[in-house]
């Protein structure tokens, strides 16, 4: 390589940085949060409407509010981890699992209950399935909407577990080991309770205990390794929906506090939950509860 094509190759590299650190700057400078708030608990990406201080969320609301402890995210003051925020109306949590578990002589020696007790949210009928796992197992979910109580339940049974169901198709759970139904949607209140017919005394060999939880869809996979698994698993993951206020658009734009004021924003109902999202118009990206927090795509 002579002098000249050297000097060629230097330049060309120094514009290569250079348009790299232009790059970097550019998507950098489109923040996720206020000014001066951070954006990160830990590795969890905190948008606004969403803070760890009161002054760095939306009006210092409880809803969005959140606790940053020792680099981990929780649901305001709750046990809940966070482990994701969407601002299309979600957030991914760890749910604990209830368990109820038996000696051999089929005397009750754990019983875990699990709840979920959510003012601002609900838990997403859409991203979540209630499952129940045993071989003398079942379970009910009892939860409010508003005022109105539902029940549901799920039986789950087996005799062998070298029954062909469990190795045959391992995202099947029909009744045999393993049962899932889905949830009413707009659920804030939630308990999982379990029992079993013989206190599984006739399987104890290999399922002393039965499992029942809400979980994100395609999160839990039922195979012949499940019972081992899930006795060594204290939470799942699960996905709970929010939106801004409790009115329409409509309504909303009628208010001083309309959240969606930004320009290139537009609003549209929130999806399982009371109230509105704020979004970017098409060919526009960012985070649309900034003040002009969304940008055009080539920006």
């Amino acid at each position: 390589m002579n002098s000249k094509q050297f000097l060629i190759h230097l330049v060309s590299i120094l514009f290569s940085i250079a348009l790299a650190a232009k790059v970097t700057i550019a998507v950098e400078s489109q923040s996720i949060s206020l000014p001066g708030c951070p954006d990160h608990c830990g590795e969890i990406k905190v948008p606004y409407p969403f803070g760890i201080t009161p002054e760095c969320s939306l009006n210092g609301n409880r809803k969005f509010y959140l606790n940053c402890t020792q680099s981990s995210l929780y649901l305001n003051s709750s046990n809940l981890q966070v482990t994701n925020i969407s601002l299309d109306g979600e957030v991914s949590v760890m749910n604990f699992i209830g368990r109820d578990c038996y000696n051999k002589k089929g005397v009750r020696e754990e019983h875990i209950q699990s709840q979920l007790w959510l003012a601002n949210y609900n838990v997403s009928s859409a991203r979540n399935t209630f499952i129940a796992v045993g071989c003398d197992t079942y379970s009910t979910v009892n939860g409010y909407r508003g005022k109105e109580n539902y029940v549901i339940g799920c039986v789950s049974s087996c005799n062998d577990i070298d029954y062909e169901s469990f190795t045959s198709d391992h995202q099947s759970c029909l009744g045999v080991g393993c049962c899932q139904i889905s949830i009413p949607s707009g659920l804030k209140n939630m308990t999982i309770s379990l029992s079993s017919y013989n206190n599984h005394t006739f399987v104890y060999d290999f399922n002393p205990c039965s499992y029942a939880f809400v979980v994100e869809q395609g999160k839990f996979k039922f195979s012949n390794t499940s019972f081992q698994e899930l006795n060594r698993t204290e939470k799942l993951p699960a996905v709970l929906n929010w939106g801004i206020g409790k009115e329409s658009c409509d309504e909303a734009k009628k208010r001083a506090n309309y959240t969606c004021k930004g320009n290139n924003v537009t609003c549209v109902a929130a999806s399982n939950a009371a109230g509105y999202l704020c979004q970017c118009l098409p060919g526009y990206e960012g985070n649309p509860y900034l003040p002009d927090g969304c940008h055009g795509n080539g920006s």
